[in-house]
């Protein structure tokens, strides 16, 4: 077996394991932006409600974060995913450390870490 043939099968170890959890990597980042920027969502509907009876406001935001935020995840995830397929093996795992580091870096600025 030739060394340069070794080196590129270890290279792409990372890049299937990757592919075959892709759909739950593409969820981690989309809940992770969610919780991220959730107390902007929730403020830009707070906003928008604010004139509202109490009971009104109190459904929107138990609709929101109920069934709000689910539905989000439930159709961004497979475009998140869809995103990340274009890379290709070769650079799918960078690009994946990439974006756990880069989403760290995004929730240590909002004080979340």
């Amino acid at each position: 077996m030739d060394i340069i043939a070794f080196l590129k099968d270890l290279a792409l170890m990372p890049a299937d394991w990757i592919r075959a959890h892709l759909l739950n990597i593409a969820t981690a980042f989309t809940t992770a932006l969610l919780v991220i920027y959730g107390d902007q969502i929730n403020g830009a509907v707070k906003r928008r409600i604010r004139p509202y009876p109490f009971i009104v406001r109190t459904l929107v935001f138990v609709l929101l974060c109920s069934a709000g935020y689910g539905m989000l995840t439930v159709l961004i995830t497979p475009s998140v995913a869809q995103f990340l397929r274009y890379f290709g093996d070769q650079y799918i795992a960078p690009v994946v450390v990439a974006s756990f580091f880069a989403i760290g870096v995004l929730a240590e600025r909002k004080k979340y870490m």
